[in-house]
């Protein structure tokens, strides 16, 4: 196949666990035109030497499946793809009681991010910093490998949803690259739209049992006890 026929015409590609760094590395060269990259490789584990920014940098991305550290490896130089990605998907293969997600502020079109905790919890401030950081996020997505909703990270703001993590990670990534209407995403969508209803409706109820009191002690203060 000629390699100016991938370059242009590949826009979508999986790497996943099984492909070795080698392969990986010279796919990337080849597919120049990549727009929405799933990066599984446990690159820096085979290749420590070998940095990954190089085989990344002039990809025109706008969305990212990729490890935590691997990511951490990809902001020693800004490149071209942090003003246009939109969504990312962050993997924790380690363990993180408190997930930190560093150099968000460095993504100014960020709207999407799926966070794919496995056994980790989240935790409240960890989320709170995350789209503190983050100030364009729309969808903040949680992968739990249990069913229990805790309340306390839902709580945290209506953007943040939890989905169960699902059985076949590939298929999960092709309906999200397909834009599938049951992929991740339109159904995070779907959910966060429900809750910002819902926090609407609670808003409403409490003013509306606060009106009379407020008619009644005109110069009641309402303060904010966090």
């Amino acid at each position: 196949m000629p390699p100016d026929f991938v370059a242009i015409n590949v826009k979508r590609l999986c790497l996943s666990i099984s492909v070795g760094g080698n392969n990986a590395a010279r796919i990337l060269r080849a597919c120049t035109g990549v727009v929405d990259l799933a990066f599984w490789v446990d690159y820096l584990q085979g290749f420590p030497e070998h940095p990954l920014l190089p085989l990344i940098f002039p990809l025109p991305l706008r969305r990212l499946s990729i490890e935590l550290s691997h990511y951490r490896s990809l902001f020693s130089e800004p490149a071209a793809w942090c003003d246009t990605l939109t969504h990312l998907d962050l993997i924790f293969w380690s363990r993180e009681t408190s997930p930190v997600v560093p150099y968000l502020d460095q993504l100014p079109s960020l709207s999407h991010l799926l966070l794919r905790l496995g056994h980790n919890r989240a935790k409240k401030h960890s989320l709170l910093t995350i789209l503190s950081a983050c100030k364009g996020l729309k969808i903040l997505v949680i992968y739990d490998e249990s069913d229990r909703t805790e309340d306390a990270v839902l709580a945290v703001d209506p953007r943040v949803v939890k989905i169960r993590y699902p059985v076949n990670v590939v298929r999960d990534w092709e309906t999200r690259a397909k834009l599938d209407l049951n992929c991740t995403w339109s159904r995070a969508e779907e959910l966060v739209q429900k809750q910002r209803h819902a926090a609407a409706q609670r808003q409403r109820w409490f003013l509306f049992i606060l009106e009379p009191r407020l008619r009644q002690y005109p110069k009641l203060t309402i303060l904010n006890q966090d």
